[in-house]
């Protein structure tokens, strides 16, 4: 499945495009020759401020996107030539000079839907409550999760830019060589990581930081087509389930061997058991009575290894240790606890 990024971002009021120089002209060109003027065209289609319409056939290097693909339907101009003379991405009100290049075209396979359902697990957009989503950012305190993360980011939107947040909790001092560790471990330049406090903070935790407001709307949008998506291909379901799990779930091998996923989100966690149970699960979502609000899907002991060999917990190291310590006990006859 090949999802078209330009596509899903076309109706986003607050996406700006650079465009050939050589198309903007002809598009001028057009507009002279059917409607005499700029004037006339805008004040029979468009009916905007003449002044920003005559600026952005004169000097503008930004488009917003709506605007001009309504502009080319006028002119009978196919949607495909406008996305093929796109240079570049910009948001409303960015003050960044360099222009966002997005790819084309998004491959949804395995590793996509697994990264992009643990962005949805542990990640934020920085959104305050009386602003909108403006950055992407992503949390996890384990480091080869982070580095997942970063390789998913560089595979499929390889002309991002992003640093890294070092969170270390009150009193702890992260040393130089440590921190040089955490550089080359990730394959990251020293001017992309940099250190941070937090009161709230138990552990060293990392924080991979993207302000980029059109990247998190892209990402914003497509979640519904990759749900979709992955409620009719299995694999895909497994690789959803396993991003989630990295981000959420939990792996117990004590008195009991199981594993759980757990959230507040009972839309999510309803939908994590409509693909359970479309990979052949029984389970079912529940509230947690000690937990207030709290979801959770419970798989017991006798699904473990059904649940190792299709799903696992991935990259994250801890949790696949249990899980693996837990599927290989040794069990006695018609034992499963």
């Amino acid at each position: 499945m090949i999802l078209d990024t330009f596509k899903s971002l076309s109706k986003n009021s607050s996406i700006y495009v650079n465009i050939d120089l050589f198309f903007r002209q002809k598009i001028k060109s057009l507009i002279i020759k059917n409607y005499k003027s700029l004037r006339r065209f805008n004040h029979r289609w468009l009916k905007i401020n003449y002044s920003t319409l005559s600026w952005e056939f004169r000097k503008a290097q930004y488009h917003p996107l709506p605007r001009l693909l309504k502009i080319a339907e006028i002119l009978k101009i196919d949607k495909e030539e406008v996305f093929e003379n796109i240079r570049g991405f910009r948001a409303s009100g960015s003050h960044r000079k360099s222009v966002l290049i997005l790819p084309r075209e998004i491959k949804v396979n395995e590793n996509f839907v697994e990264g992009y359902a643990l962005y949805i697990a542990g990640g934020d957009t920085g959104l305050s409550g009386e602003t909108r989503p403006r950055k992407l950012r992503f949390t996890n305190s384990e480091l080869g999760v982070i580095k997942f993360f970063i390789q998913w980011l560089n595979t499929h939107f390889p002309s991002t830019n992003f640093y890294l947040n070092v969170i270390s909790p009150p009193g702890m001092t992260i040393q130089g060589d440590s921190f040089n560790q955490i550089s080359k471990e990730l394959d990251l330049n020293i001017n992309q990581v940099k250190l941070r406090n937090d009161y709230y903070n138990k552990k060293i935790k990392y924080r991979v930081c993207c302000d980029s407001a059109i990247l998190i709307d892209l990402i914003l949008s497509l979640e519904r087509t990759i749900k979709k998506i992955c409620f009719n291909d299995k694999k895909l379901a497994a690789a959803y389930i396993k991003g989630m799990m990295i981000g959420e779930g939990t792996a117990y091998f004590n008195r009991s061997r199981y594993v759980r996923i757990e959230m507040r989100n009972e839309k999510e966690i309803k939908y994590i058991y409509k693909l359970f149970r479309l990979l052949g699960y029984s389970c079912k979502p529940s509230l947690r009575s000690n937990r207030e609000n709290m979801w959770s899907i419970y798989i017991g002991a006798k699904q473990l290894k059904k649940f190792y060999d299709e799903i696992s917990f991935g990259v994250h190291q801890e949790r696949q240790k249990i899980l693996e310590a837990a599927v290989n006990k040794k069990l006695r006859v018609n034992q499963y606890v």
